[in-house]
């Protein structure tokens, strides 16, 4: 396994919105020390009426082994973790000896890759970053409410709620993750301070994440799960009137997301711009696993934030990065992804029961 296929429980996993339940809880949470004293008299006192006969053989067998009809069996943390492995066995990484360019693989075939930014480049990103500090009181909730899950701000664009949509939140939740934790690896090795730390005049308005600046996991995130839902919307054609505004506005929402760290002063605009590439290409190989249709193509995967490092990260750029080029990658259609993607797609179906 890759050391990336190592990290599954790292950074990102505060967006996993189907995991509060936590793992061997009971369905109704925690249980008290009463109620735990309550279950074990009770048992005492009816236990011996089942008697002690051997189990009919008629009445024992076991599930079809890794058949993707289980995933509805598992809890939802489970089946997170499920995804997760699927996804981080065909991610890897990729670096020279002196760290000038970093790819993330696939199979060995690089998705994306970036050079690290010169001193130079820091500094006129720095100047940028300054220059938005004067939207922070009128996107201060944004920004504090996206330190977690970012599924609402997706949610309000498709109207989706809790009782009807949980599945598709579910599987927000794990292009979240994956896209979270995939970040961590060029985080780590190309190793890039903080606005803050090399300019004192950025005083960041939240704390300074604990890792690296470069590439942004929220704008790697945001686009990731942005993708995943264009093609969610283009499942069920018949489900939004007005799919193409939406689409529109999902990606939006993810510019938005992206720019709100760099408002906040803890991330460069050439952070957002590299992440948002590799959103895009995590959310076009989900897209492939999970049965959506589309493809993964190696062109125009490079970045480098030295040829013009006095690039903003602006809404128009984001048109550019949403075309592809080049040869497709063989990803191929997951069972258990597929899973996940049939029972989300269903709650979109106006007159089809979901899928079970």
């Amino acid at each position: 396994m890759s050391v990336l296929g190592l990290m599954h429980g790292m950074h990102g996993m505060h967006g996993m919105h189907g995991m509060h339940g936590m793992h061997g809880m009971a369905g109704n949470g925690a249980l008290t020390p009463g109620a735990l004293a309550g279950l074990q008299s009770s048992t005492e006192a009816i236990i011996h009426s089942a008697g002690v006969a051997a189990l009919p053989a008629a009445g024992i067998h076991n599930l079809t082994r890794g058949a993707a009809a289980n995933m509805k069996r598992w809890s939802p943390d489970i089946r997170a973790l499920l995804l997760q492995n699927a996804v981080m066995r065909h991610l890897d990484w990729a670096a020279d000896d002196d760290v000038h360019l970093f790819s993330v693989t696939w199979d060995d075939v690089a998705i994306w890759s970036v050079n690290p930014p010169l001193e130079s480049t820091l500094a006129v990103q720095c100047d940028i970053v300054r220059a938005y500090s004067d939207q922070r009181i009128d996107r201060a909730n944004e920004i504090l409410s996206q330190l977690g899950s970012l599924n609402d701000y997706f949610a309000i664009i498709l109207g989706l709620t809790e009782g009807r949509n949980p599945k598709t939140f579910e599987l927000l939740d794990a292009v979240q993750t994956i896209a979270g934790v995939v970040t961590m690896m060029p985080k780590h090795f190309l190793a890039c301070r903080r606005p803050a730390e090399f300019d004192t005049r950025v005083l960041p308005f939240i704390t300074t994440p604990g890792h690296g600046s470069y590439p942004s996991a929220h704008a790697t995130q945001a686009f990731a799960m942005a993708r995943v839902l264009e093609s969610l919307v283009a499942a069920e054609p018949q489900h939004f009137g007005d799919k193409d505004t939406r689409v529109d506005l999902i990606y939006r929402q993810a510019h938005r997301i992206a720019v709100n760290r760099t408002v906040a002063g803890v991330h460069y605009p050439m952070d957002s711009r590299a992440g948002a590439r590799l959103g895009l290409q995590i959310g076009r190989i989900l897209c492939t696993m999970f049965g959506a249709g589309g493809a993964v193509m190696d062109g125009d995967v490079h970045f480098d934030p030295n040829t013009e490092s006095n690039a903003d990260f602006l809404y128009p750029d984001v048109a550019a990065l949403r075309q592809q080029s080049g040869t497709a990658l063989p990803v191929t259609e997951n069972p258990i992804l597929n899973w996940l993607w049939d029972q989300a797609t269903a709650e979109f179906a106006l007159n089809t029961p979901a899928v079970v």
